[in-house]
């Protein structure tokens, strides 16, 4: 239940301080566990039904610096499952509940200081899903019990005593950071009050006029008082209240305005007053104020991270209010975004500078405009979320015209993801060669596995569009939305382009023959209608079909790909199931395929064509792949430079390639 190493404890703030436990004989208080203390489910002590077993009493013990003690499990019906994950090794991770009397505080200059616990007691046994320490996952108790006394001693010899010093688990729920902040404060070390006295002191002395001198406790020695009357030096009770204040202040700002933790620790660790910290933090609102890149994908909603996170709800409720307002029988207006409906575009600009604080009196709309969309219009950085929202709205937009728009090749190409850019080698292995009879004393001999390959690579196609000052300004919503939109169809009708080329353009294939070639024994000799006879024709070329090992594959089509008008009619007609008044109006091929109709195959003059493939699991047909992680149209944004308004540029990473001619069929 512990091995005593080290860990980073937050304290209600990250990185305060490294905690290490004392393995040392005398160290650890044993007398709990070996009491029979609980054995809990993930340190639940608020819940009879969490107690899934005890330490059997006597077992816990100190072995080589480890921490081990005999368990017994509880026999209730709910717990057996978690005996049975214990003894299968589902469940490994085990954890420690405890309660620290004294601390040993090693200083380390540029570095964490060390709090290692010399006087600690367990308090109860956990199984945890993850745990902390890798060699016994020690966690704290902190929450949920009244605080104790515990021992702080310093290398410089100083001793002092605070109430509730152990450390508490990280994330904490946002929900308590204004309780954080107060415990923090509670537990200001006696060094930093004594040290802000002195400093308080020396301001004083600072401040005074030039050759005066004050008295000092009523010491003659010290001088004599000229001016004003002496001001009486703060306690230390007063400098700890004030110190109470501050990083209680400074803690409720930064999660007013949901900035990091770790930013306000760092300002009250500065020592920064309150004013300073005030400052602090609108320059950092004004840094995050920017349009970040981000991916075509919008941020995910506060409630659904789970951090409590007001500015990404905000974000997302104007948002909703506008996609509503762009398309309206397809996006449903959430609740929160209610409070937006009948706004203009530049109110909701005012409405976000006005959350920011940004005093927007006096401006006119081309200024309210250039400031919400981040230009220094005014003289100041704009700290506004709109230029966020419209890249947002932008982003959705152009994503969702993307996913709308059809594209047939999805049914009969095969879909890949590609790392990098660099020139892929996609391998054909042959089947395993014939197994040949093995005559009694003969020997088994070898035989070898021949292969092919096609070379292709990740193309990168894309275009930038801006929303401008004007846009906003005009109110012209549908303007601003369906240039995005459009450029989300175009991104689509791409991909079916490149992939329906090759079938067009028949290009040659790695052995140097064109894809479609009687070589190949998958072009029909000349162009026939969609009939009995040349269908059987294509199955019969299916089914002669040899590997690289010169042996007959079995792969059958299963999609007949035509362009719209005779070929697509002549197609339905021969896979739709009739009732034949004699044997011969059966229909042979009634439900063996299915019909993919696509216009980009309607040829500039000739013959319609059509094509057959293959399952693409069963067999490689055509290949197409996007940038790994990056399926789709990707965006990023930037506040405009060239234009006056908010840069959207569209990245789209495609490519596709003809992999197996056996897969496919032309006639």
């Amino acid at each position: 239940w512990s091995t005593g190493s080290e860990r980073v404890v937050p304290r209600f703030f990250d990185e305060a301080f490294i905690e290490q436990l004392s393995m040392d004989d005398g160290a650890v208080r044993l007398d709990r566990l070996n009491n029979g203390a609980p054995v809990l489910d993930s340190h639940n002590r608020f819940d009879l039904g969490s107690v899934i077993g005890v330490v059997v009493e006597g077992s816990a013990r100190i072995e080589n610096g480890r921490g081990v003690a005999t368990i017994r499990f509880s026999e209730r019906e709910d717990v057996e499952p978690i005996w049975r994950d214990v003894m299968g090794g589902i469940i490994r991770n085990i954890s420690v509940g405890y309660r620290v009397h004294r601390f040993e505080i090693e200083k380390r200059e540029g570095e964490l200081d060390v709090w290692r616990a010399v006087d600690w007691e367990p308090m109860e046994v956990s199984a945890v899903a993850v745990a902390a320490d890798p060699g016994a996952h020690v966690r704290s108790d902190a929450d949920g019990r009244a605080p104790n006394e515990c021992v702080l001693a310093r290398q410089d010899g100083a001793t002092e005593a605070a109430d509730a010093a152990q450390p508490t688990e990280a994330g904490m729920p946002k929900d308590n950071k204004a309780t954080a902040a107060g415990a923090a404060a509670e537990h200001i070390e006696a060094g930093q009050v004594e040290n802000r006295a002195a400093q308080s002191q020396a301001n004083e002395a600072g401040n005074q006029a030039p050759g005066e001198t004050r008295a000092h406790n009523g010491d003659p020695a010290q001088g004599t008082q000229t001016g004003t009357a002496p001001a009486s030096e703060p306690s230390a009770e007063q400098v700890r209240a004030e110190e109470r204040k501050r990083v209680s202040d400074i803690y409720g700002l930064a999660s007013r305005h949901d900035l990091p933790q770790s930013f306000a620790a760092d300002l009250v660790e500065r020592g920064v007053t309150l004013d300073a910290a005030r400052a602090a933090i609108l320059e950092k609102l004004a840094e995050e104020g920017d349009v970040a890149g981000r991916s075509s994908e919008p941020s995910v909603p506060a409630q659904a991270r789970g951090d409590g996170s007001r500015e990404v709800a905000y974000r997302d409720a104007m948002t909703n209010a506008l996609m509503h307002r762009h398309d309206p029988a397809h996006v449903e207006l959430r609740d929160d975004a209610r409070e937006f409906m009948g706004l203009s575009m530049i109110e909701m600009a005012r409405h976000a500078l006005s959350r920011r604080m940004v005093d927007t009196r006096g401006m006119n709309k081309m200024d309210t405009a250039a400031e919400a969309l981040g230009m220094r219009a005014v003289g100041y950085h704009s700290t506004s979320d709109f230029a966020a929202i419209l890249a947002n709205v932008a982003n959705k937009t152009l994503r969702s015209a993307y996913e709308r728009t059809p594209r047939t090749f999805t049914a009969w190409a095969r879909q890949t993801s590609l790392t990098d850019f660099k020139p892929v080698n996609r391998t054909q292995l042959s089947g395993a060669p014939d197994l040949k009879k093995v005559a009694e004393d003969a020997e088994f001999t070898y035989g070898t596995m021949k292969d092919g390959k096609e070379v292709y690579q990740l193309a990168t196609y894309g275009r930038i569009i801006a929303v401008t000052r004007q846009t906003l300004i005009d109110d012209d919503l549908d303007a601003f939305t369906r240039v995005p939109a459009a450029f989300g169809a175009a991104a689509a009708d791409l991909e079916s382009d490149i992939v329906y080329a090759i079938l067009s353009a028949n290009p040659n294939m790695g052995d140097g023959v064109a894809l479609f070639h009687a070589d190949h024994s998958n072009l029909a000799g000349s162009g026939t209608k969609v009939t009995e006879a040349a269908l059987a024709a294509a199955y019969r070329a299916f089914g002669q079909q040899k590997g690289l090992e010169e042996r007959l594959i079995s792969i059958l089509p299963q999609y007949i790909i035509v362009p719209p008008g005779s070929r697509s009619v002549e197609a339905r007609k021969q896979l739709t199931a009739t009732t034949p008044s004699s044997a011969g109006d059966v229909n042979p091929f009634a439900g063996r395929m299915q019909v993919v109709e696509e216009p980009r195959l309607i040829p500039s003059s000739g013959n319609d064509p059509w094509y057959l493939a293959a399952d693409p699991n069963r067999i490689d047909t055509i290949e197409f792949a996007y940038l790994d992680g990056q399926q789709g149209v990707y965006t990023e944004t930037r506040t405009g430079f060239e234009k006056d308004g908010v840069e959207i540029k569209a990245r789209h990473d495609f490519t596709a390639k003809a992999i197996d001619h056996r897969g496919l069929y032309k006639n």
